[in-house]
């Protein structure tokens, strides 16, 4: 299951990515690469929570985190700061998409927080776990 996460999640950064640079160039396909990322977030979010609370799925540290940390109690808590991270990006990209879909002025000033926690996430997730 981590390694469809894995794959989805780096589609869902590449419709961001692709997103943002389109944004002043073409802004209805700049919506729709964004929304192209929500929904692939959303969708292996909800994949996650019900792969690990209703079907018992599980995943661990990666090896070279546990010898870092020292031990896999330590890089579970490493995962855990991650799982806490990837929540408040998903929150921040939920008012994110709000903000752009009523045209609110904070979307523009938003992403500068949405785009670094986003690509921390993603690139902790894509490491760490395994």
């Amino acid at each position: 299951m981590i390694i469809l996460v894995k794959i989805v999640m780096t589609a869902a950064t590449l419709c961001y990515a692709a997103g943002l640079a389109m944004r002043h160039r073409n802004n209805d396909l700049h919506r729709k690469l964004m929304a192209a990322g929500f929904i692939l977030t959303a969708g292996i979010a909800v994949v996650l929570v019900a792969g690990v609370n209703i079907f018992g799925a599980t995943y661990g540290p990666s090896p070279w985190l546990i010898s870092l940390t020292g031990g896999e109690g330590d890089a579970r808590v490493v995962l855990i700061i991650h799982r806490i991270f990837a929540t408040l990006t998903l929150l921040l990209l939920i008012a994110q998409v709000y903000a752009g879909i009523r045209r609110l002025p904070y979307h523009k000033t938003l992403f500068k927080a949405v785009i670094p926690t986003w690509l921390i996430t993603y690139i902790s997730g894509l490491s760490i776990f395994i």
